[in-house]
């Protein structure tokens, strides 16, 4: 008797587990995202459960009905009469996927679940089964979509991808179900017999196991212990037994008729290890090598066959760059192994370019949650790309080469009668490569600008690639040596929120004072280059005056007031992590906390109750600001009248307030301009490394009307 059955698998193995179902036995196919439906008798459920390689997991159907309310949830459960399909001394778990307007809690879901069977066994047996999330006897899965909600036993208890053999894994390990979809699109069940699989990145194996199980015929649900139908009151153990032993036989024969050879390539002695004993968990000794090497160590010439990997691709914009010369290498030592074909997965397009060699193929995957390519290539000499020697030579590159160039070669004189270290070469001056770059003594700092979402993520991530290796070349620098950062509006806590905990503080210069500047841990390196003319004008203004720094971050203008000899500083900010780095300024220079004072406070608040009054002010507030040591949200736009106005009463009647705001399009109220002497200053603020079509800031001058 045929029954209805559903598999599940990961995002784009779809296809692929309907034609291997097929092959089971499966009929009346059907796919839908994430599953495949599929009819047969119990024989085709255990078939899957033992043979898939593709498939999470083995679902049968008990029930389905629309609900909508936690009432109708629990009426559905009760429909289903549990004493026929497991005892009540076997526990059991519920997994909940999907939720409603009133079914909004998928935990909450899988609690109602749990309840409508433990009341109906208690009503039934005056006993009820025990929970166990860990190792339960029965798996039970529910799904609500669309309202409509199903309730499944699950077939297969742990995923299927979980095959048993690996315990021991390295970084980053690739799921065993999706290591066998590459090896299906990369062609290896229907190469010779004589023909290799090699990994020159392996990790702890999977890919190269999941090939020899398929060579060698191998099931790949032998070497679990338990499934989710082993308690299932209706199991059929007599018939399981007949499909492992005939699976058996088949291991037996597959492994006497092996010819190909596997082997992998590892660097890391402990993942070495850990694929090792993969292999020996299995019984592979005598058909796998794993050796402690990178591939550029190994033989030139190795068996032909297909070269497969998962190679690192970097999750963080910040890795990117260092994986750059991986690629370039790996490119480099497959064109030795022609005559054989390659497959590389890769979520990042412009690293798998560097490879130069031609895909011929390309197949869409997820890997987890992120969106991958599989690379298929033929490696033969018409498949190898000449790569230019220098991206100068590229005729593509050379407008980006021949700006950087040009604006360097403008600010060449401007830098000689200037005592900096820090200044901007670069800002956006061709549309399509939306970057600013900073150079910090002789380190290269790259901030990228959000790309609009109407532009597409492969092209953003090749304008990134083409402008790491431009500074490559001009600076003569590795890219993995270069500080890649990615500038978009800041929300909540990523405002001021670390990127990295490398410590990794340097020492710059800046017209006779020096600043420590962190390059890798903030969005911001504690020294904003476009505010160099406003400090300078702080210092040649301060002479015996006070000087009143709101906002004041790692108060660099407030060292710039010491050294023109203010007689006081007041440094004003709400930030433990940048008044602790101010003090390290003011200390670097050699100036007295005494006279220049740090005080940790909402300078909203704090401005309401100051009564001193100041001869020289700095305001530079942030665009936006939601910390939670604030009253209320802070927006520079709506807000910036009322806080210009609260801090106009520090300043002194014949003093000045300087206000600054790098707040994009900003409009100053101009109710302002009738109460107060406002100068617009934006263009007398900038060097000659910021005037370029992108204003960096607005600045005005503002003072009491006499």
């Amino acid at each position: 008797m045929n029954l209805q059955f559903r598999a599940i698998c990961p995002k784009g193995l779809e296809g692929l587990l309907q034609t291997e179902l097929q092959s089971l036995g499966a009929e009346a196919t059907r796919e839908s995202p994430g599953s495949v439906y599929f009819d047969g008798p119990m024989t085709v459920a255990y078939r899957a459960c033992l043979w898939s390689r593709l498939a999470n997991r083995i679902l049968y159907p008990l029930a389905a009905a629309d609900v909508s309310t936690p009432k109708e949830l629990y009426d559905m459960v009760m429909t289903v009469d549990w004493g026929m399909h497991f005892d009540v001394k076997k526990s059991f778990r519920v997994d909940f996927r999907g939720t409603s307007s009133q079914l909004n809690n998928e935990p909450f879901n899988a609690m109602k679940v749990k309840d409508a069977i433990v009341d109906q066994f208690r009503e039934e047996t005056g006993q009820r089964p025990n929970i166990d999330l860990k190792n339960p006897d029965i798996w039970l899965h529910t799904q609500l979509h669309k309202g409509k909600c199903h309730i499944s036993i699950d077939l297969s208890g742990p995923s299927l991808h979980q095959r048993g053999y690996r315990i021991a894994q390295g970084a980053a390990p690739i799921k065993e179900n999706l290591a066998a979809a590459l090896l299906i699109r990369a062609g290896w069940p229907e190469m010779a017999s004589d023909k290799a699989l090699i990994d020159p990145l392996c990790g702890s194996g999977t890919l190269i196991l999941e090939g020899l199980l398929m060579r060698a015929d191998i099931a790949p649900g032998l070497f679990r212990e338990h499934y989710g139908f082993n308690d299932w009151l209706p199991h059929d153990d007599a018939l399981w037994q007949e499909l492992l032993n005939e699976a058996q036989d088949r291991r037996k024969i597959g492994l006497a008729a092996l010819e190909n050879k596997f082997l992998g390539y590892e660097v890391d002695r402990k993942t070495v290890r850990a694929a090792q004993a993969n292999v020996g968990r299995l019984g592979f000794e005598d058909y796998v090598t794993i050796k402690a090497l990178s591939f550029e160590e190994a033989a030139n010439e190795l068996p032909s066959g297909l070269f497969i990997s998962n190679p690192p691709y970097g999750e963080r914009l910040g890795d990117y760059q260092s994986l750059i010369p991986l690629y370039e290498s790996l490119g480099r030592w497959l064109k030795k192994q022609t005559g054989s074909t390659a497959a590389i997965i890769c979520s990042e397009p412009e690293l798998v370019r560097t490879t130069a060699i031609h895909a011929h193929k390309r197949y869409k995957f997820f890997n987890g949650k992120l969106p991958c390519q599989l690379y298929c290539f033929d490696l033969n000499e018409d498949n190898y790309i000449k790569p230019f020697k220098q991206p100068s030579e590229n005729p593509k590159l050379q407008p980006l080469y021949n700006r950087i160039q040009k604006n360097r070669k403008k600010l060449k004189s401007w830098l000689k009668q200037q005592d900096v270290e820090v200044y901007r070469i670069y800002d956006h001056d061709l549309p399509e490569y939306a970057f600013s770059i900073d150079l910090y003594a002789d380190e290269v700092v790259i901030y990228e600008t959000k790309a609009p979402a109407t532009v597409k993520e492969d092209i953003v991530k090749r304008h990134r690639h083409d402008m790491l290796l431009v500074l490559a070349e001009i600076f003569n620098k590795k890219p993995a040596d270069m500080i890649l950062k990615s500038r978009q509006r800041q929300k909540g806590s990523d405002q001021y929120g670390k990127r990295d905990n490398s410590r990794d503080f340097m020492t710059v210069a800046e017209q006779g004072l020096k600043f420590r500047v962190n390059l890798y841990d903030y969005l911001d390196t504690g020294l904003f280059a476009d505010h160099r003319k406003i400090r300078d004008y702080i210092r040649k203004q301060s002479n015996s005056k006070s000087f009143l720094n709101l906002f004041c971050y790692t108060a660099t203008a407030s060292v710039y007031a010491a050294a023109g000899g203010a007689e006081k500083t007041v440094s004003v900010d709400l930030s433990n992590t940048y008044l602790n780095w101010a003090k390290e300024n003011l200390k670097l220079n050699g100036f007295d906390q005494k006279q220049h004072e740090i005080i940790k406070a909402d300078c909203l608040s704090w401005l309401k109750q100051c009564t001193e009054r100041f001869d020289l002010v700095f305001l530079d507030p942030p665009s936006f600001s939601n910390s939670k040591s604030m009253d209320t949200t802070f927006d520079v736009q709506r807000d910036h009248s009322g806080l210009i106005y609260s801090t106009m009463s520090c300043v002194k009647p014949d003093g000045q307030l300087i206000f600054s705001t790098n707040r994009n399009k900003f409009k100053l109220d101009a109710e302002l301009c009738e109460k107060y002497d406002i100068q617009d200053q934006g263009k007398a603020t900038l060097s000659p490394d910021f005037r370029s079509h992108r204003a960096p800031h607005f600045c005005w001058f503002i003072k009491h009307k006499s």
